[in-house]
C-alpha cells in the first residue's frame, strides 16, 4: 500500500462533486467557507456547481474533474462535495493508470464506489469521512467530526483506538465475542453490493469490513447481506464493524410491537455465524456527529472492547527539511 502525504497547514485540498450537487450554490460556498476555517487552501473548479437532474452535471463533467484533482501536482487532498448518488457511473471513464501518485480522498456514502474502485485498480488508501456539505450546525463544522478526520489526515493520530473521547467509546456494542485483525475496508452497504460482478470490487478477503447504511428496513439490509453472502464475500473477512444505520426509533417500536426483525436481529441472524467478531453501533456512517475510518489500513477489531485500533497510520509522515 502507497500512502498519501499527510496534510500540512496551508496545504491545498480540491473540492469534486462525483455523485449528486449540493442543494443549492449558496449552500455550497458556505459549506466552502467553513472548510477554509481548518487552516488549509481550497482549490475548484466551477463543475462542484454542474447541476444535471440528480448528478451535479454530466457523467463526462465528473469523471474528468476526478481525473484532474488526483492529477493536480499541488492538491495534497481531494474532498467530496456530497455522497448521494451518481459515482458508479463514473468509475469506467476515469482513466486509472494516470492515477500514479495517492492523495487523500476523503467522502463516505456514494463515495464508498470510488473508495473501492482507488483502492482495486491503484492500491491507494482512502478516508471514509464527512463530505464538504455534511457535518455543519449553523453553518460552521461540526468540531467532532473535523477534529477526528484532521487528526487522521494530518499524522496526528496513527494508532491505538479509534473510538476515543470526546466520541463515547462505550457505544459501540459486541455482537459477536473475539478479537482479529485486518485492513479496514468496505464502506456504505448498498453501494457494495452494486459493485458485485464489476472490476471495481475489492478483494475483502481477511479484512475488517466495516458497514454503513441510511434508510433502510431491516428486510432490505437482510436482502444485502443475504446477497453478500450468496456471492461468498463476508465468508472470506476477519471482523465486521457496523456503523449506524439510521432505522427510525418509531420504526423500530413499531417493527418490535408487530413481532418483526429487529435490525440487530438481522444482523445477528446473517453474520452471526461467519465465525469472527461483529461489533455494531459503531459511530460512524450518517449520523453527526462521527469518526472517520481510514481505508486500508491494518487495524485489530476486540469487540471485548468495543473497538477498532488502529496499527498504522492512513498517512506517510513529512519528512521536515533537514531530516536524513
Amino acid at each position: 500500500m502507497k500512502k498519501p502525504a499527510a496534510l500540512q497547514p496551508g496545504d491545498t485540498i480540491r473540492l469534486i462533486a462525483p455523485s449528486s450537487p449540493p442543494s443549492d450554490r449558496a449552500s455550497l460556498e458556505r459549506a466552502i467557507d467553513a472548510v477554509k476555517t481548518l487552516g488549509f487552501s481550497i482549490k475548484y473548479s466551477n463543475s462542484i456547481f454542474a447541476h444535471d437532474g440528480y448528478l451535479a452535471g454530466s457523467d463526462e463533467e465528473r469523471a474528468m474533474d476526478f481525473q484532474a484533482a488526483f492529477n493536480d501536482p499541488k492538491a495534497k487532498a481531494v474532498l467530496c462535495v456530497r455522497g448521494g448518488y451518481g459515482a458508479t457511473r463514473i468509475l469506467n471513464l476515469i482513466d486509472w493508470e494516470k492515477i500514479r501518485e495517492p492523495k487523500i480522498l476523503l467522502g463516505f456514502s456514494d463515495i464508498t464506489a470510488l473508495s473501492c474502485a482507488l483502492w482495486k485498480k491503484c492500491g491507494f488508501p482512502s478516508f471514509s469521512g464527512p463530505v464538504l456539505t455534511s457535518d455543519l450546525v449553523e453553518d460552521k463544522l461540526e468540531a467532532k467530526t473535523w477534529n477526528h478526520t484532521v487528526s487522521l489526515m494530518t499524522g496526528e493520530k496513527t494508532t491505538g483506538m479509534l473510538v476515543e473521547e470526546p466520541f463515547n467509546p462505550t457505544q459501540p456494542i459486541s455482537l459477536v465475542p473475539g478479537e482479529s485483525f485486518g485492513r479496514l475496508m468496505g464502506g456504505n452497504l448498498s453501494i457494495i453490493c452494486s459493485l458485485l460482478g464489476t472490476p471495481w470490487l475489492p478483494n475483502f478477503s481477511k479484512s475488517i469490513l466495516f458497514l454503513e447504511d441510511v434508510g433502510e428496513f431491516p428486510y432490505r439490509v437482510d436482502r444485502h447481506l443475504t446477497q453478500l453472502l450468496d456471492a461468498g464475500v463476508l465468508q472470506t473477512v476477519s471482523g465486521i464493524a457496523l456503523g449506524d444505520f439510521r432505522f427510525q426509533d418509531a420504526q423500530r417500536k413499531n417493527d418490535r410491537r408487530e413481532g418483526l426483525q429487529t435490525m440487530k436481529a438481522v444482523f445477528l441472524d446473517r453474520l452471526g455465524g461467519l465465525g469472527v467478531p461483529v461489533l455494531m453501533n459503531v459511530p460512524f456512517g450518517h449520523i453527526k456527529p462521527k469518526i472517520t475510518i481510514p481505508y486500508g489500513v491494518v487495524t485489530m477489531l476486540d469487540s471485548e472492547r468495543h473497538n477498532l485500533i488502529l496499527q498504522e497510520s492512513g498517512v506517510e509522515p513529512v519528512e521536515e527539511e533537514g531530516d536524513e
